[in-house]
């Protein structure tokens, strides 16, 4: 394989990375997400910093297991590949719906994710993740934590 050959399937590997978490946390696969991560990740996120893997999974799973749905839609992803290391910012739109919620069923945070990854036994792991809001609306009190 010619080396823009090498270049394009990881810049899609580490797509599918970034798009994989989206859909794990959809499909409540907290198995699934925890593979994405390097164990000693690091999520910094608007309400403080998360360290390993097992501490991002269970972050996931306690805001989104009492949902009656989520899906979170990942766009605009742009990755930057130099040999066993990636960076990928991507802009994220996360839907909520609890029909039980005080003041209405759906909640939506926008914004982005700016990830660090490294290539690990051919493997793509999230290192590093920020996150940043753009926006919300809707009833906040949906997403229980």
């Amino acid at each position: 394989m010619a080396a823009d050959d090498h270049l394009l399937a990881a810049r899609l590997d580490v797509h599918d990375v970034i798009v994989g978490v989206a859909l794990d946390q959809d499909a409540r696969d907290w198995a699934s997400l925890a593979g994405r991560f390097d164990a000693n990740a690091i999520y910094d996120h608007p309400r403080g910093r998360l360290e390993g893997a097992d501490a991002i999974v269970e972050r996931a799973r306690a805001a989104l297991a009492p949902l009656d749905a989520c899906q979170h839609l990942i766009g605009s992803v742009l990755v930057t590949v130099d040999d066993d290391t990636a960076t990928a910012i991507s802009y994220f739109q996360a839907q909520h719906v609890r029909a039980v919620a005080p003041g209405g069923p759906l909640y939506t945070i926008a914004g982005t994710y700016r990830d660090r990854l490294a290539r690990r036994d051919g493997l793509w792991l999230i290192t590093h993740r920020a996150q940043s809001y753009a926006w919300r609306d809707g009833n906040p009190a949906v997403i229980i934590r």
